[in-house]
């Protein structure tokens, strides 16, 4: 009875974004189907909603955006978005949830270029926005969504080092389980943010909170739903490695190995690295396979290639 009543939600939200323009057009950039996105009559859809969805295109289109040639064209999106925001004489929630998006974006551009003032200063522009928004607890699954990202990183945060307990001082408190609960909530209906709350999900569950079994339920839907997504197939078979279901992982490790981009190249050959050590037991190639991802420095994979250095002082 539970699986059926599963299905038929799952079914339920598929028919909602069948039917909005605006979850659409998402789909169609989570899936990297950019012509069918072009396609999509968005003219509907409120002209914030438009410059929103403008903003994820050219955010997805080339990924890592922030490190490629768009990232001026980008950043330029960014700014005349909170411009018009700014200026808009009738502001209300629909205008403050856009403004705490659009800082948030712009503040995460400028830390990935370690300009960490004008991080701080976007991020300060957004702070007052979302307490009101958790004051005024608003019901959207939007405002849901930055609540909770709120409530859970700020306190990961705060658990992390002296240094961020202390620059965090100041700010309302959070709460990480009550964050993780109001994610899942976001995961669970459809909207606009449906699919980021997923990867949060992924990302918080197996990174975080080495809670890998738990974060195959979004992993897994996110490949299910967007197979040509490769940042979709990389937390998927990096979620398989950990729950140890490295058959599966194979052919998905090689498609990401094989990838001319260095960004996706080098976690495939990280976790094929994973894949010689843990399953295969060759430690040789297993070593040379985290050195491919070492060759060259580069910020957005640093992640995995910090891992690629720990595993390869464990196998010395």
């Amino acid at each position: 009875m539970l699986l059926v009543s599963s299905v038929i939600v799952k079914a339920q939200n598929i028919l909602v974004a069948d039917t909005l323009p605006e979850l659409r057009a998402l789909r169609f950039i989570y899936q990297n189907d950019f012509d069918q996105y072009n396609r999509v009559d968005i003219k509907s859809v409120d002209a914030p909603v438009q410059r929103l969805l403008e903003i994820f295109y050219c955010r997805w289109k080339e990924i890592p955006v922030a490190f490629g040639p768009q990232r001026q064209h980008y950043l330029a999106l960014l700014v005349a978005n909170a411009d018009k925001l700014e200026k808009d004489d009738k502001p209300g929630p629909k205008t403050s949830y856009y403004k705490i998006c659009t800082y948030l974006f712009i503040a995460e551009y400028y830390s990935s270029q370690n300009e960490h003032w004008a991080a701080l200063k976007y991020a300060q522009k957004a702070y007052p926005l979302l307490t009101d928004a958790m004051d005024k607890k608003y019901p959207q699954l939007e405002y849901v969504f930055v609540v909770a990202l709120y409530k859970y990183y700020l306190e990961h945060y705060r658990e992390k080092s002296f240094f961020y307990r202390a620059a965090l001082v100041p700010l309302r408190s959070g709460n990480k389980e009550e964050g993780l609960k109001l994610l899942k909530q976001c995961a669970a209906n459809p909207s606009i943010i449906q699919t980021e709350a997923c990867i949060f999900l992924s990302h918080i569950l197996m990174h975080h909170e080495n809670r890998p079994g738990e974060a195959m339920v979004y992993s897994e839907e996110l490949h299910r739903n967007y197979p040509n997504n490769l940042k979709m197939t990389e937390l998927y078979a990096e979620n398989l490695i950990r729950c140890k279901k490295y058959t599966e992982a194979i052919p998905l490790v090689e498609n990401l190995a094989n990838q001319n981009s260095f960004y996706f190249s080098a976690p495939g050959h990280f976790l094929d690295g994973l894949l010689e050590e843990e399953h295969y037991k060759n430690k040789g190639k297993a070593k040379a396979a985290y050195q491919f991802c070492l060759q060259k420095e580069y910020k957005p994979i640093e992640y995995f290639q910090r891992k690629a250095h720990q595993r390869l002082n464990d196998i010395d």
